[in-house]
């Protein structure tokens, strides 16, 4: 699970603040690459242009579920669909930085657009990009770049989810040995119902120690191979305007030459461009969070109520400098991953799964606040505010549900601290023989408890110095916690979720703080400490309210506080699940109300069970 490259945030469960991986802070795009800066600047300008002309009608998209052929065009020509392609290839390759700058600024005009690039070029067209071999990256980039069609990205299935390793589609060798024969089923597939070029995946059988085993293998398929059928198409809470289709296999005869990377190694790519796809997402909603920032303070400061506008209220003041902060904090994220996948130097694995689950919870947060403050005007049409929220709430799901990513984060957290633990346990078995390994492991004990590896290293501007001393309190803190779950639960810490759950918010809430420290202080450097006001206030507001967050999570930890808890948690969900729902008498008048309709995995199923009940209410 760890990896040989260095990471911030697996340090921090261990004691670590590795600051030289967070400072100084990056340079803008402008400092590190100014041509690909003025090409980003070009697209984002082609993007307002199709906004200000009306071509970009998000209520539109909205109430038609579908997007027009004449804007995907005009995303063609504008050079939008070929942000990842190599220019070799006809495309802009850009940098992972200029890709999320890009996405992040299409993505918070229109979400539905931002799943239509996202798929298109970061997960299909990128899967060729990275995994094609020279014919295949010939005949289908320059296509992809030039917008002639559209790429989809197949993985996610009815049965497993986008779980690549135990998908049920499969595929078998074709009876001339030329190929491979897929049968499957996919769903909420992107894009699925118009690309020409589907990059997807099948378990196939391989050798493994001298044994024949089913392992996920890549393919590279079209629609107008036989076999290959759209199924529909489904209706969405929100990104209406985006198109998921249901895909279906029927004996598809796929060439061998339509294997993308090796046979048997699909996984690999099925999960490469996860950090980066995580990174864009991030930076979409990290875009519409200050976007909405605005729009909430032109609207509080419009709307009047009760004497004075809303904006002059304490509470709204109250929502608008939070969502201010934090989103003050998803950005210095979003800028810090970005520069660390370009350099590639680091494991960001981790942070971009931090940095997912903050920037999109946030963006929920954000848009229910903005629905919030609008009132009655929130809840309905005309007003955009209704699907601002209908928007927000995929992103929590998207690149990985956030209740999974933080089991991911917390889990692999672990792993290294459990590991020294494990083998510290051997060793004191047989002390003397053991001797340099007991000794040094006190010996890191000791330089622990005097602030040696706990500690900045940087000299701070003294308004951050009391945000950075916080910031090594707490990782101390972090790291007594995770060593006190690995001694107490030992291998059935995999299944306490509650507590590793509750680990990954500490680390995540001190990865958060720590880059909006590294920027703060990096725009000091550069413009002096009076010109920073506004980042200052915005630093501090963030720090103070994570450290408090930060301080009730580690509470839950200590003693038999949370244990209780989450054994009352237990019994509870055990009683609910037991008796299949809620069973306590009402409290005014037990009455007979009927249950929801029937709940199935399939679609067709579960739409079957509504739709008579629809018929006869009309």
């Amino acid at each position: 699970m760890s990896s040989t490259k260095p990471s911030f945030l697996r340090g921090l469960f261990g004691g670590e603040i590795s600051d030289e991986l967070l400072f100084p802070y990056p340079a803008p795009l402008d400092e590190r690459n100014p041509a690909e800066a003025a090409t980003v600047r070009r697209l984002t300008n082609a993007l307002n242009d199709m906004l200000a002309t009306g071509l970009i009608d998000s209520r539109q998209f909205d109430e038609d579920e579908t997007i027009p052929e004449p804007v995907i065009r005009a995303f063609a020509t504008a050079g939008l669909l070929g942000i990842s392609i190599p220019t070799q290839y006809g495309g802009l390759g850009l940098s992972t930085s200029g890709y999320a700058r890009v996405f992040g600024a299409v993505a918070s005009i229109d979400p539905s657009l931002g799943v239509l690039i996202g798929v298109h070029c970061g997960l299909g067209g990128k899967a060729i990009v990275l995994f094609g071999n020279d014919a295949q990256k010939t005949r289908y980039l320059p296509l992809l770049a030039r917008g002639d069609t559209l790429a989809a990205y197949a993985l996610t299935e009815p049965e497993t989810g986008s779980d690549a390793q135990n998908i049920v589609s499969h595929a078998r060798r074709a009876d001339d040995d030329r190929g491979w024969i897929l049968t499957g089923r996919k769903h909420w597939i992107g894009n699925g119902h118009r690309a020409g070029v589907i990059v997807t995946f099948a378990q196939t059988p391989v050798m493994r120690d001298g044994k024949s085993v089913m392992r996920p293998t890549a393919f590279i398929i079209r629609p107008d191979m036989p076999g290959f059928r759209v199924d529909g198409t489904i209706h969405k809470l929100g990104i209406r305007g985006s198109t998921q289709a249901e895909l279906v296999f029927e004996e598809l005869f796929v060439p061998d030459d339509h294997v993308l990377g090796d046979v048997g190694k699909g996984f690999r790519v099925a999960v490469h461009a996860l950090n980066a796809g995580r990174l864009s997402l991030a930076s979409g909603c990290t875009a519409a969070c200050k976007r909405l920032v605005g729009e909430m303070t032109r609207y509080a400061e419009a709307r009047t109520q009760f004497g004075g506008p809303l904006a002059s209220f304490e509470i709204t003041q109250r929502k608008i400098a939070s969502l201010a902060s934090d989103t003050y904090a998803a950005d210095a994220m979003v800028g810090a991953l970005a520069a660390a996948l370009d350099a590639d130097h680091v494991d960001a694995s981790l942070e971009a799964a931090c940095v997912k689950i903050f920037a999109s919870e946030l963006v929920w947060r954000s848009t229910d606040e903005m629905v919030q403050v609008a009132g009655g005007r929130g809840f309905v049409k005309p007003w955009p505010y209704e699907r601002y929220l209908r928007e927000a709430r995929i992103n929590r799901i998207f690149e990985g549900a956030n209740e999974v990513l933080r089991l991911f984060v917390g889990l692999n957290g672990i792993h290294e601290p459990a590991e020294e633990l494990k083998e510290l346990a051997t060793a004191i078995r047989n002390p003397i023989q053991n001797w340099v390994l007991v000794s040094s492991y006190a010996a890191q004990r000791v330089r622990s408890a005097l602030g040696a590896r706990d500690k900045f290293t940087v000299a701070f501007n003294s308004r951050l110095r009391t945000h950075a001393d916080f910031v090594e309190r707490h990782v101390k803190e972090l790291a007594q916690a995770t060593e006190k779950a690995i001694t107490k639960h030992q291998k059935e810490i995999v299944h306490r979720q509650l507590v590793v759950e509750r680990l990954a918010d500490m680390a995540m809430e001190l990865y958060a703080r720590a880059t909006t420290i590294a920027r703060t202080q990096r725009l000091i450097e550069q413009h002096g400490v009076e010109t920073c006001e506004r980042e200052l206030a915005l630093t501090a507001l963030f720090c103070v309210q994570s450290g408090r967050r930060f301080r009730a999570i580690r509470m839950e930890l200590e003693g038999d506080a949370g244990e209780s808890m989450d054994d009352l948690r237990r019994a509870v969900a055990a009683t609910v699940r037991r008796e299949v729902g809620y069973r306590s008498d009402d409290a005014l008048l037990d009455v007979v109300v009927p249950p929801l309709p029937v709940f199935s995995l399939v679609r067709d199923e579960q739409a079957a069970s509504v739709e008579p009940r629809s018929r006869a209410a009309k």
